[in-house]
């Protein structure tokens, strides 16, 4: 995406934070009136009372001058401003952390971008997230801009749903982490009502670019033939296991007669049970059912070998096969052919090509307002931001994890 490359241009290198070092406290004398008390109590409560001036003044500070991350036209959009959208995706991401770390050594933040920004890649997550906020933000603020611009009001429904969404994204959060993300009722309101009208301004003008993308053209290089599916019902038993450490290991000599001896008992009940779903009982752990499976002429199917595929699609609708024991690939099996020649595969195809076609003369017409716009970003204040650090110390893993169970158990009363 251009817009999205003339952001990431307009950054530079992360900066180092840099650390003052404390000044240490004077000593106190006690006066006369304190003489024979214990100070801790006053000294803590004064402590405290400091500590909180100290960081609402802070805040007060930062929301007096809030520093600018990109301006769009007479729109500034701050620090302040991009809280928020920081949180949504932080506060997604956060709680997957521990698991992740526990199970690949490193943090989310470091994972590959897993992101839902297509002009976003090759980066870990908070490089990738980061851009991916920014790009959210620049594209609602220049749709919604050109939603006032011609004349878009907001429905009584959208005013309703963004003041419910605001009142629901605040459950959980304590008065002073509002404060921390900048956030309150009215707020986020104003927030999700300029989503809404960029959101339909956008729909709207994706629905009239639909009409001259030529879709003949969008999935003229599909091919029927390569796209071809076959849907499959199977009974199968693996030859190979997977241990905690994700080391693949074959079953025992012993464990792969025995699932033959299944696996061929249950082909043979096949031939005159009325019910091919029916055929092992639910205390069975060696043989498994699958009642929707498929595969694709051009993809094939890893199950069996090339010479077991070749008899397989040969098979006729209704029909089943006999045991299919196949060491090369890992797996007995028994299928019943269901459809020997679905289209799902070649329209699914065909839709996705469209839509990507419709994507592309989207992003294409948004770049140009976007360049129209001669936005600019404050790479001073944005090359700082560190995606994983913003907001997760004002609401951590923990607070999220109270906050969902409050939200659960409020859902499981209410069901009552």
């Amino acid at each position: 995406m251009n817009s999205s490359k003339k952001i990431m241009n307009q950054q530079n290198q992360e900066k180092e934070t840099k650390t003052s070092s404390g000044v240490p406290a004077k000593k106190v004398k006690s006066s006369s009136v304190l003489a024979g008390r214990s100070l801790k109590p006053v000294i803590l409560t004064v402590l405290c009372v400091v500590v909180l001036l100290v960081l609402c003044i802070g805040v007060g500070v930062q929301q007096s001058k809030p520093k600018v991350v990109v301006t769009i036209g007479d729109k500034k959009i701050t620090m302040d401003d991009m809280m928020y959208p920081i949180y949504e995706v932080e506060s997604e991401y956060l709680p997957y952390n521990e698991m992740y770390e526990s199970y690949y050594g490193t943090s989310i933040w470091e994972a590959d971008y897993q992101g839902s920004d297509v002009s976003v890649s090759g980066v870990t997550n908070s490089i990738g997230l980061k851009q991916e906020i920014l790009n959210s933000e620049v594209e609602y603020e220049i749709l919604y801009q050109l939603a006032v611009k011609d004349k878009y009001k907001l429905t009584n429904d959208e005013k309703k749903t963004a003041e419910k969404d605001a009142k629901k994204a605040l459950e959980g959060l304590s008065w002073f982490q509002k404060v921390q993300l900048n956030i309150s009722q009215d707020k986020l309101t104003d927030r999700f009502e300029k989503r809404a009208l960029a959101e339909r301004y956008r729909d709207d003008q994706q629905e009239i670019l639909n009409k001259d993308v030529d879709e003949s053209a969008a999935i003229q290089d599909i091919s029927k033939k390569d796209y071809r599916q076959y849907d499959i019902q199977y009974y199968y038993g693996e030859l190979n296991t997977t241990d905690e450490n994700g080391n693949a290991t074959a079953v025992s000599a012993d464990k792969k007669k025995e699932m033959a001896s299944k696996i061929q008992e249950v082909a043979k009940k096949a031939k005159t049970e009325s019910d091919f779903t029916k055929l092992i009982s639910d205390k069975e752990e060696d043989i498994t059912f699958e009642e929707e499976g498929s595969f694709t002429q051009q993809e094939g199917w890893s199950y069996v070998s090339d010479a077991n595929l070749k008899k397989i699609k040969k098979m006729k609708n209704g029909e089943i096969s006999d045991a299919i024991l196949d060491e090369d690939a890992g797996y007995y099996l028994v299928v019943k052919m269901m459809n020997n020649n679905s289209d799902e595969a070649y329209q699914s195809a065909c839709d996705d090509a469209v839509a990507s076609a419709q994507d592309a003369a989207y992003q294409s017409w948004f770049d140009g307002k976007a360049e129209e716009s001669k936005y600019t970003v404050n790479t001073d204040v944005w090359t700082d931001v560190t995606i994983g650090t913003v907001t997760t110390d004002i609401v951590t893993a923990e607070d999220l994890e109270k906050m969902n169970e409050d939200s659960s158990d409020e859902t499981s009363g209410s069901a009552e």
